[in-house]
């Protein structure tokens, strides 16, 4: 082999080689920006761990948007009988009434680790995004050094007004209230809940933030998306009229209405307001999965949200050119294979709300210093343009004549316009009693919408529909918002 040949190779590999470790850099990069704080607030980060033992620093405390204290590090002083020595012991405390923010707010606990907003804030409630100036002082002048508070967009007394009406109704669920132009989440609340002063005490199931990561069929509340995917696929869709007559047959498979009602003629907006499942299952055939899947994605679906703020788990939309009609039938209507978050559910509320833009859901308000210095500030920013403004204007008046004139009238409030979408999905089998999910989603008002809300009500019974357990709910955590200035 002559020398140029082995020079000529010899460069290839370290081209190869360079790019591969550029690769790498560029990787490690973007890991580190997007995955960065999930890393960091891992239970079983170490420099954490070293940094609470004895302890070196004192974490800060949580507080709501109007400085309602839900944590704080308290100190206790014991001296010893024998050597007369004083001891300080530090534990951490939650608020009297913790179970109304519980999943919001976490816990640090040696057997369940840490979660909520003790896990995904540690990085500022242990102080470590302190000037080194600041670091240096504390060392030196402090006989103990201290983290810094953090403020949440929550209001404690919408948090415990929520709980107490899931406790009510005596099923379990959850509610999301968020502003659809900010994105701040004024309150989300999952039931069951527990004690976070009382961790010997709990069960999985209430542990579980159901708002942030359960996963539930839809339902009709999913129509929203379909007419979206219509009304940017479908030339002049506003003007088709369909013919209900209360089932329709895709492959041998039967998809009804609710009851087999038959709607007769309708146009979009009524098939919408009535949750007419002929209609929709059609639409989503004559969509197509490719169509369908693209809104879907804009939506959210089958992405992995990298939010600043908060963690939730990936929703589910699994069409492919695979799927079948019945499958896209049953797609298109909420049921099938997909899945979804509340918290999701009123982001997609909230996108079409603020003119098809989807905002980045935020939960931190502001990050407050030893001093009472303001470290950082809420801002607002968008996530993504969903649709074009038309778009949703149509669906937003589609959603208003839901609450005036069809399945969701129970959320109609005499305070406040209220637009929506209600939904009952089937979950489990048909051997199983008492497994409906019962949605509401909307806004409010329908003139300068500045509340979006998901509803979700689990093991409704037989009879009990999105319209009578989750509108009702809607309406009475909206008009406690208006009542508290939102």
């Amino acid at each position: 082999m002559n020398k140029s040949k082995i020079k000529r190779n010899s460069i290839g590999v370290l081209l190869v080689l360079t790019a591969l470790y550029l690769s790498l850099i560029a990787y490690f990069c973007y890991a580190v920006v997007f995955y960065g704080s999930r890393w960091f607030s891992d239970s079983y980060n170490s420099r954490v761990k070293m940094d609470e033992t004895n302890p070196r620093i004192i974490p800060g405390s949580i507080m709501d948007r109007n400085g309602v204290v839900l944590a704080e590090t308290k100190e206790e002083v014991v001296k010893d009988p024998t050597t007369g020595k004083s001891e300080r012991y530090y534990f951490r405390v939650y608020h009297d009434k913790a179970a109304s923010v519980a999943h919001v707010v976490g816990f640090n606990h040696s057997k369940y680790g840490r979660t909520g907003v003790e896990a995904f804030y540690v990085y500022y409630l242990m102080g470590y995004n302190n000037s080194l100036i600041e670091k240096i002082y504390q060392k030196a002048f402090l006989p103990q050094e201290r983290g810094n508070d953090v403020v949440l967009t929550v209001d404690f007394r919408l948090q415990d007004y929520i709980t107490q009406l899931l406790k009510q109704q005596g099923k379990k669920g959850s509610v999301v209230l968020l502003n659809p132009k900010t994105g701040e989440i004024l309150a989300m609340v999952s039931y069951p809940t527990f004690n976070p002063n009382d961790m010997d005490n709990v069960d999985d199931d209430s542990l579980l933030n159901r708002a942030t990561q359960g996963l539930y069929p839809p339902g009709s509340v999913f129509k929203v998306v379909t007419a979206a995917a219509a009304l940017e696929n479908i030339e002049n869709i506003g003007e088709r009229k369909f013919n209900c007559t209360g089932a329709v047959e895709f492959d041998g498979t039967r998809v009804q209405c609710y009851k087999g009602e038959a709607h007769g003629e309708v146009d979009l907006a009524q098939a919408l307001a009535v949750s007419c499942n002929t209609t929709f299952s059609n639409l989503g055939v004559e969509i197509g999965w490719k169509s369908l899947l693209k809104m879907g994605k804009k939506f959210g679906f089958n992405e992995d949200f990298l939010f600043s703020d908060i963690r939730m788990k990936m929703s589910s939309l699994p069409i492919t050119y695979k799927t079948s009609k019945p499958e896209m039938a049953w797609t298109a209507i909420g049921q099938g294979k997909v899945l979804v978050t509340p918290l999701h559910m009123a982001m997609i509320a909230a996108t079409i709300a603020n003119d098809g833009v989807m905002m980045e859901p935020k939960l931190l308000y502001k990050v407050v210093g030893r001093n009472g210095d303001t470290q950082k500030q809420l801002k607002a920013s968008v996530y993504r343009k969903v649709l074009n403004e038309e778009s949703a204007r149509i669906l937003k008046d589609m959603m208003i004549k839901v609450v005036q004139e069809g399945t969701g009238k129970q959320a109609q409030s005499g305070v406040i316009t209220v637009a929506g979408k209600t939904g009952t999905a089937e979950e489990g089998t048909k051997d199983q009693q008492n497994r409906n999910l019962a949605w509401f989603v909307g806004f409010a008002s329908v003139d300068n919408p500045t509340l979006a809300i998901a509803v979700l009500v689990e093991d409704v019974g037989q009879g009990e529909t999105g319209g009578t357990q989750a509108a009702p709910l809607a309406k009475k955590v909206i008009e406690k918002a208006v009542e508290l200035g939102y």
